[in-house]
């Protein structure tokens, strides 16, 4: 257990000196059913998206296939809250339907491997309060074997009524740049 850990952080140590990223495999009895501990994020989702949070466990098998890209597609996808219910957001949209309540939750949806930054909403900024790993090139829920490919990143801020909400997220992989998006929620 122990030489697993020491082997991964040095190939992740390696990955970083390389400029390269490794991408995971989820193999076979690594991932496990959790519900998100740290955060209010609306437990109930869109169609596109899973009810279950999935993480991989501190004795992962990961094994490099090749190295993984960059950010290659970064948007708000859904819009959660209170008085509105989900809205699904297009690529194009500027703004919102008129959301409202005691719920307020906005997803993000990265292809690709980057860090997200803090995401800010009427001078409010917030850190992801879901950080979901994803697979294949719709970016669906992980099944044993796959490859991640991108993440679903999710950012609670209730208590807000309105207002320009923004995020960005940098590349760590080859297309380098730095990627974001924002909208006006009304």
């Amino acid at each position: 257990m122990k030489m697993k850990r020491t082997f991964l952080a040095l190939a992740l140590v390696s990955s970083a000196f390389s400029v390269n990223v490794l991408a995971a495999d989820i193999e076979a009895g690594v991932v496990n059913k959790i519900a998100e501990s740290s955060t209010s994020l609306a437990i109930n989702s869109p169609s596109s998206m899973s009810d279950e949070y999935v993480e991989a466990s501190s004795d992962a098998k990961i094994s490099s296939r090749a190295a993984a890209s960059g950010i290659t597609y970064f948007e708000i996808g859904n819009i959660y809250s209170s008085n509105y219910g989900w809205e699904n957001i297009t690529p194009s949209q500027s703004s919102s339907g008129n959301h409202g309540g005691a719920t307020l939750n906005i997803y993000i949806w990265q292809f690709g491997y980057g860090n997200v930054t803090n995401a800010t909403m009427n001078g409010i900024s917030k850190s992801a309060g879901l950080s979901e790993y994803r697979c294949g090139n719709d970016l669906h829920v992980c099944a044993v074997g796959e490859t991640v490919t991108g993440w679903l990143y999710g950012f609670d801020f209730s208590g807000q009524q309105s207002g320009s909400f923004s995020v960005g997220s940098n590349s760590t992989a080859s297309p380098f740049g730095y990627w974001s998006d924002s909208i006006y929620i009304n």
